[in-house]
């Protein structure tokens, strides 16, 4: 993977471009490029991660005429098939870069040209002769793509920092977004004027007109009907899935530098695991994080035991609450992101370990999305056909903290989306945010990713799975704890299961098939059940998650000095952003001991949330510039 940047209708410098550039030089450590057309005001920059075509594939790329500019942070599958039917109708490349085949899909087929492309990734490509700049993000939202608009105006980049650092755009939070975080929606981002392409879209420029339009090219079309014919039996649908599964992995196989595997201890890595283990040649390596305060739920002797199995070489990492609290703000630099746990952290430490051996992993990421693996789903499929999912009351005040903390159920959006519950969480923030709470509803940004449409004829069961795949895989698991993490340390991330040619093939899976008697994701199982160990195959669903820290002072110096810089009524004021009495209020609570376990853990989360908020608040708005610099590569 690489990080791209770019601008049209702005007057930036080359030294500022190359000053954008340089804050994403974790995604691309092994080269940097730029393009600049003055005249029409359009910019290109890209930080390149060597993956295919190490010695020639600098970016940006041109085509032979010279009037296509492309700058790609991705990979393209299965390049080589459409290079050599491109090269057959008379098209010449200048690199052996999977990227390129993008510029010639153009000139061939023109829009069309997105229908030809498999894999993940987010791209800008300027059409000097049409005036046109597209902003291009893949199907599932797995390569982030984050732009601004000033008028007519825009920035572009891999991540928000790099539209910062062109000098066009101001770091501010975003009250609204950090209230929607707290809501149980994770934004995609925190700050103001900062928005994203969606998955399965392209925003097109057009520089002449001064106009732009965004199109959706791709959906996820789960209605039943029109996904095509089921297949016979329980044993037809796990062959189609291992052999859609299989080829995906074969295509994410392709590289020209070091490849391995995060293991965990559930079904999705296992099955990625046992599957490359068995395709390549020789013995592949494997990585997992070892959470010791987690005791017998770490998931570490799992994978080990499973490494064994398939013969792989087995790497750990040790993360305890000390390595988490020390990693902080090295994270929150990197994801953009507020966090109500540690699990983001923990995966940070993963690709930290990776990065001493390999530069792509395949990862487990997607599978509960595709096969309906979250809890959620087995909630919806026991219940749907019975009666109709209730919302359970907020009886207590207790109870009404909880669940605004973001720790209730899924079915309770509704609850959480109601007046009282929208109004307590706007009690946490200063006075003067309050009138903008009122009038940006937390459902305005769900809104925008829904299709009524598309929902309408799906049962309650693929509702649910519509919902999920929309406003929580693309923020949340593939940006925050995959993206973000991996490229932090220059590790570039592979999901087979979200290959949208395994996606296609198994929405015609009849849900039953892959939720019964109360086990997830039981197609799957069936298909690599002879891949996997016998505890792996029978384990049900359990998250990625770090241990628990309970934000207390005294158990850690660094813990200590955070809480002190960040947590005082001094610094809460100072920010600006949360109310220094509530966040008073919620520390004394959070230390009363007759309050139950569920509330208790409720306003630690929320208290650890407010902590990432006031940290991110320090990086990105009062010391962006200083921070650049400090990290500014030697």
């Amino acid at each position: 993977m690489c990080g791209i940047v770019g601008y049209a209708g702005h007057d930036i410098s080359d030294a500022a471009l190359q000053r954008a550039i340089g804050t994403l030089h974790h995604r691309g450590p092994d080269g940097s490029g730029q393009f600049v057309d003055r005249t029409a005001k359009v910019g290109l920059g890209h930080a390149r991660l060597s993956i295919i075509d190490v010695q020639g594939g600098a970016q940006p790329l041109s085509s032979e005429e010279g009037d296509l500019v492309l700058v790609c942070n991705g990979e393209i599958y299965d390049f080589e098939r459409i290079r050599e039917e491109l090269e057959a109708t008379g098209h010449r490349f200048k690199t052996r870069s999977d990227s390129e085949v993008i510029i010639h899909l153009y000139q061939e087929h023109g829009m069309a040209f997105l229908q030809h492309l498999r894999g993940e990734f987010a791209f800008l490509l300027y059409d000097k002769g049409k005036q046109e700049l597209l902003a291009v993000r893949d199907r599932f939202g797995i390569k982030p793509l984050y732009f601004s608009r000033q008028g007519g105006a825009f920035l572009f980049g891999s991540e928000a920092k790099a539209l910062f650092a062109t000098g066009a755009l101001r770091p501010e939070l975003d009250p609204s977004a950090l209230r929607d975080a707290l809501t149980g929606f994770t934004p995609d981002s925190i700050f103001l004027g900062v928005d994203v392409v969606l998955p399965g879209c392209y925003l097109r420029v057009n520089l002449a007109a001064g106009t732009h339009e965004t199109v959706q090219y791709w959906d996820l079309d789960l209605d039943p009907g029109a996904a095509g014919p089921p297949p016979r039996d329980q044993e037809e649908a796990a062959a189609l899935v291992r052999q859609a599964l299989e080829e995906a992995i074969h295509h994410r196989m392709r590289s020209d530098v070091p490849l391995g595997v995060y293991l965990s201890g559930g079904i999705d890595s296992a099955v990625v695991a046992a599957t490359v283990s068995r395709l390549s040649p020789g013995r592949i390596k494997v990585f997992t994080v070892s959470f010791p305060e987690l005791g017998p739920l770490d998931e570490s002797p799992l994978a080990e035991r499973l490494a064994e199995r398939v013969g792989a070489e087995f790497y750990s990492v040790r993360c305890d609450h000390a390595t988490l609290v020390d990693n902080t703000e090295d994270f929150l630099w990197i994801s953009e992101l507020p966090f109500r746990n540690f699990h983001g952290v923990g995966k940070f430490m993963l690709s930290a370990l990776a990065k001493r051996h390999v530069t792509v992993v395949l990862t487990g990421e997607g599978s509960d999305e595709v096969f309906l693996g979250y809890d959620l789903f087995l909630y919806v499929h026991r219940f749907a056909r019975t009666r109709e999912p209730r919302i359970p009351k907020a009886g207590t005040f207790a109870r009404r903290w909880h669940d605004a903390l973001g720790s209730a159920p899924g079915l309770e959006i509704r609850f959480l989306f109601s007046r009282t519950v929208q109004g307590l969480l706007g009690r946490l923030f200063q006075a003067r945010h309050r009138t903008f709470l009122r009038e940006h509803h937390p459902f305005d940004r769900m809104r925008r990713r829904l299709e009524r449409r598309q929902m309408e004829p799906l049962s309650r069961l693929r509702r649910a799975q519509y919902l999920w795949i929309k406003c929580a895989l693309p923020q949340y698991i593939l940006t925050m704890l995959g993206d973000r993490c991996e490229l932090a340390h220059s590790v570039e991330g592979r999901t087979p299961f979200l290959d949208h040619h395994l996606f296609e093939a198994a929405r015609r899976i009849p849900d039953d098939m892959k939720v019964r008697d109360g086990t997830s994701k039981y197609v799957l199982r069936e298909a690599f059940k002879d891949d996997v160990t016998e505890e792996i195959y029978r384990r049900r669903k359990w998250p990625f998650a770090a241990p628990p820290l309970w934000l207390k002072k005294g158990k850690h110096a660094r813990l200590d000095a955070l809480l002190d810089e960040h947590l005082s009524s001094e610094a809460i004021r100072r920010s600006g952003m949360f109310s220094p009495t509530a966040i008073r209020l919620v520390r004394a609570a959070a230390r009363l001991t007759f309050f139950d376990g569920r509330l208790k853990r409720g306003l630690n989360a929320l208290l650890i949330f407010v902590l990432s908020a006031q940290i991110l608040e320090r990086m990105y708005v009062r010391e962006f510039d200083r921070q650049v610099e400090t990290k500014r590569p030697a």
